[in-house]
């Protein structure tokens, strides 16, 4: 008997046995437990027989199998990556302190001069109260008065920007003559209208206020005699030096400018007389 046979047999014995448990119709109880023991029986001989196969040479009926060793592949574990919470860039708030209000100072203002017209009286004071020391027209002229001397009555100032004070006007009609020549100051005689206002200066810094009233124009006969005739150029008529003086200086206060007129090559052709009286 080989090894087959006494497999089969084993299998019809527990066929038997469980068929007899489970059909307790048929069998007593007494049946079940006998053919357990002959089941019990059969296999204590089967595992002799198989004992005693090994020991006499008998071949393993199972066929050897070569266990190959199986292949020890670690699988490669991937790093899990890691969530990095990336931090963006938040700009910081600085808070700014609100500015104080601060009163922006006023500059300091600059001094201004004082008037031109303050400036040329200062200039000119030189305590004679009695003294006219300058004359003034707004806009126009800025004139320096000097004196004639004692010994020269017919004296004008070369000067430029000079009036002379006519001292034989004061003597005999109390007024006031301004001569100049017209080559000089006395180019701004001719610019003189009526209503402008002529203001002289003394020399204690008191002022007197004049208004042009009218102009006169004559023609000196005889050009370079202090005694020569005059001929009015606007009515033609004939007066002697004596009657032209009292005429342009005398009467109520007044300030009368006097220039001469150039004709051709004769710069004292004529006489430019401006009357100024005292309103």
């Amino acid at each position: 008997m080989d090894f087959k046979d006494f497999v089969f047999i084993i299998i019809i014995l527990n066929s038997m046995v469980y068929s007899m448990e489970v059909d307790r119709a048929g069998f007593t109880l007494k049946t079940i437990p006998r053919a357990k023991a002959v089941y019990r029986v059969l296999m204590v001989i089967l595992c002799f027989t198989l004992a005693s196969c090994q020991r006499n040479g008998a071949v393993n009926p199972l066929p050897a199998v070569n266990m190959l060793p199986l292949p020890t592949h670690t699988a490669e574990r991937s790093p899990t990556p890691s969530a990095t919470a990336t931090i963006e860039n938040t700009a910081t708030v600085t808070l700014t302190p609100t500015p104080e209000y601060t009163a922006t100072p006023e500059p300091t203002p600059t001094p201004k001069p004082p008037p031109f017209f303050d400036q040329f009286v200062s200039s000119l004071v030189n305590g004679n109260s009695w003294q006219v020391v300058g004359v003034f027209v707004d806009n126009l002229l800025a004139l320096k008065v000097v004196q004639q001397p004692a010994s020269n009555p017919a004296y004008v100032s070369s000067l430029n920007d000079v009036a002379t004070y006519f001292t034989l006007v004061m003597k005999i009609t109390g007024n006031t003559g301004l001569l100049a020549h017209n080559y000089l100051a006395g180019i701004y005689y001719f610019d003189l209208r009526p209503g402008q206002s002529v203001v002289l200066i003394y020399g204690d810094g008191r002022t007197e206020e004049y208004v042009v009233s009218n102009s006169q124009q004559f023609q000196a006969l005889s050009p370079n005699s202090p005694t020569s005739n005059f001929v009015s150029i606007a009515t033609g008529e004939t007066l002697t030096s004596t009657d032209l003086f009292y005429r342009v200086y005398g009467g109520g206060s007044r300030t009368t400018l006097q220039t001469c007129i150039a004709q051709g090559n004769e710069p004292s052709w004529g006489r430019l007389f401006v009357i100024a009286p005292q309103e």
